[in-house]
């Protein structure tokens, strides 16, 4: 006989996987539409922040997608924790002369976001914990994050002003949907990995003839 494989479910992917496809569906559950409300943000972003604990570390040692390596964990830790960080700090009013704050705290969380889940993406491919090719997934979801936002600029230069407000309903509507479903697709992908389990030491054959 020969040895058996043996697939343990990896309970970080699990466990991290719910909390993100959790933090995606929050908005909905709330009934929030393009602009969620301050509590269901916030308490979106905590489980955002969890998740990528859970996906830095793992749990009992086993199961972080970056193989515990510095770079990788501090890229995820911090592309989970600036969001919530920028929330709290970020004032609920403001005056017409300091809108200026709110845009450079927007655009400040936009490029250590963006740089942040890049570093993540790289270092889930190169740790090559995750099978292929679902190890390059995060990369599709970055770069479909990033293609949304560069064409909703691109789109807001090339029409102008005028015409510009009659297609930001469907501006915003296009990334509040990226905004839900990418993070669904990749907690949906790891709970799926997760379940299927990883390759672990083969199991003994049991002995049917002793030994002679």
């Amino acid at each position: 006989m020969t040895d058996a494989e043996v697939r343990t479910p990896v309970r970080s992917w699990l466990g991290g996987g719910a909390l993100l496809a959790a933090a995606a569906v929050l908005p909905l559950v709330f009934g929030a539409g393009v602009g969620v409300g301050l509590i269901p943000r916030t308490l979106g972003q905590m489980l955002v922040l969890a998740a990528m604990v859970v996906f830095a570390f793992g749990l009992r040692g086993t199961g972080s997608l970056v193989a515990r390596r510095p770079v990788g964990m501090i890229a995820l830790l911090v592309l989970g924790l600036v969001p919530l960080v920028f929330t709290l700090a970020t004032p609920s009013s403001v005056s017409e002369d300091e809108v200026w704050l709110l845009q450079i705290l927007g655009y400040s969380e936009l490029v250590v976001s963006v740089g942040a889940a890049l570093v993540a993406a790289i270092e889930i491919a190169r740790a090559r914990v995750v099978p292929d090719p679902w190890r390059w997934a995060p990369t599709v979801a970055l770069a479909v994050i990033v293609f949304v936002q560069a064409a909703a600029q691109v789109i807001g230069v090339a029409v102008g002003s005028e015409r510009l407000l009659d297609l930001v309903p469907a501006l915003s509507a296009a990334g509040f949907a990226t905004a839900v479903l990418v993070p669904l697709a990749l907690g949906v992908i790891a709970m799926m990995l997760g379940a299927r389990g990883r390759q672990g030491i083969p199991a003994a054959s049991p002995q049917v003839y002793p030994p002679a």
